[in-house]
């Protein structure tokens, strides 16, 4: 089974995502703190992860993950929609930034071609 991790503060997005995603092992971590320490123990194919974390920025986790493993794969999703962001994010070390308001439909097709990639 293909493992993921998402890094997401909302229980509800959690949810969401694990049921669309059935055939995807999806750890979670609902901190930076959290998701670097669960990076480091479970190394997933894939991270996917908000940017508006309750103990730091999620730019500050990308680019901890990636200092850790510079081919770590990680794809951003957030409610915040503006350019400078998305470009933060993408020179931090994301591969993809997805706004949330793209839809759950778009999210899973993105996920699955990156993780089966």
């Amino acid at each position: 089974m293909k493992r993921m991790l998402l890094v997401e503060d909302s229980e509800l997005f959690y949810n969401l995502l694990k049921r669309a995603m059935k055939d995807v092992d999806i750890g979670w971590a609902r901190s930076g703190k959290e998701a670097v320490d669960m990076y480091v123990r479970i190394r997933p194919k894939l991270v996917v992860m908000d940017l508006i974390l309750p103990d730091v920025n999620g730019i500050d986790v990308i680019k901890n993950i990636k200092s850790r493993d510079r081919d770590a794969k990680i794809i951003v999703i957030s409610g915040i929609d503006h350019d400078e962001v998305k470009e933060e994010a993408l020179r931090a070390g994301a591969s993809l930034y997805i706004p949330k308001s793209s839809g759950l439909d778009y999210l899973k097709k993105k996920i699955y071609e990156e993780i089966d990639d």
